[in-house]
């Protein structure tokens, strides 16, 4: 159920929350005190310990649903129903310093999307590092740019601009990753803001070890939307790089001719890099749909 709206706020805040009562309550009450006028727009997902209770005390206005449906879709929910033309996500877990919402919707002038980048300063858990340089290492090869913090969770986007990209976003943590890539790849303007996170209430229910692998797999599958060549070209070059190495081998041990091993590779790399070539046309006719106004 959904209560309330306000056109005229000058952005709104989507708070996705999953049994998060023990934070709400303060972080509603920090974004009225420093973001005054804003829509707060809290999606209860399918939380069992009155989250949504409390954040409609709190005056915020609720979307419930009836079950889990996972972190993405509780953005999904919220950025169709802001009513307002920036839209700033933020988290339940009051790891977030209110104050920054106005500072990052300021930003918003010549950018599509602006990101809360967490400076060495914030909070951060130990066990969680080795996978977010994993993953950003990854994601700043891919995107063929350096990505300061590529899954932060604290952002503000042009409404009608991430409307585009729904479609591509999954319900789940990746949710951030996601569009940081979408937006990088379609070559939209984004802005880094530095900001500082704190020890968030509560316990998280991110996984490293299972959502770690998702969130890489599914930025492979993102480059082969928005850059399928950058994928096809490096396996093709491999295979090329192979044929040249064991020719020469051949011809240095053995003096024969061109082994039929490496005219396998030979051809296997004028495949593959065809069906790249393919790859790029599809990913583009795809792109043009769903990048239309």
């Amino acid at each position: 159920s959904r209560t309330g709206t306000n056109p005229s706020a000058p952005a709104t805040v989507v708070i996705p929350a999953y049994n998060e009562v023990a934070a709400i309550g303060e972080v509603i009450r920090g974004l009225r005190e420093h973001a005054p006028g804003y829509e707060i727009l809290v999606i209860d997902d399918g939380s069992s310990d009155g989250t949504g209770a409390r954040a409609a005390a709190e005056g915020a206005k609720v979307i419930r649903h009836l079950s889990n449906r996972g972190y993405g879709a509780s953005l999904t929910t919220g950025i169709r129903a802001a009513n307002s033309e920036i839209v700033v996500c933020f988290d339940a877990d009051g790891q977030h310093d209110p104050k920054d919402v106005v500072r990052l919707v300021s930003e918003m002038k010549d950018y599509d999307m602006v990101v809360g980048v967490r400076t060495a300063h914030s909070h951060s858990e130990i066990n969680r590092k080795p996978g977010k340089l994993i993953l950003g290492a990854f994601a700043n090869y891919l995107a063929r740019q350096r990505i300061p913090d590529v899954n932060s969770g604290f952002r503000a986007f042009r409404r009608d601009v991430i409307l585009q990209y729904l479609h591509l976003m999954p319900e789940g943590f990746s949710f951030s990753t996601t569009s940081t890539f979408a937006l990088l790849k379609s070559g939209r303007p984004v802005r880094w803001v530095p900001v500082e996170t704190r020890p968030r209430v509560g316990t998280s229910t991110v996984r490293q070890l299972v959502h770690g692998p998702q969130t890489l797999m599914l930025m492979v599958r993102l480059t082969m939307l928005f850059d399928p060549l950058r994928v096809f070209s490096r396996v093709g070059g491999v295979l090329l790089l192979t044929a040249v190495v064991m020719t020469v081998l051949n011809f240095v041990f053995y003096r024969h001719a061109v082994p039929a091993s490496a005219v396998s590779c030979i051809v296997s790399a004028v495949v593959v890099f065809m069906m790249g070539l393919l790859a790029d046309q599809v990913a583009a006719l795809r792109r043009e749909r769903h990048e239309k106004p």
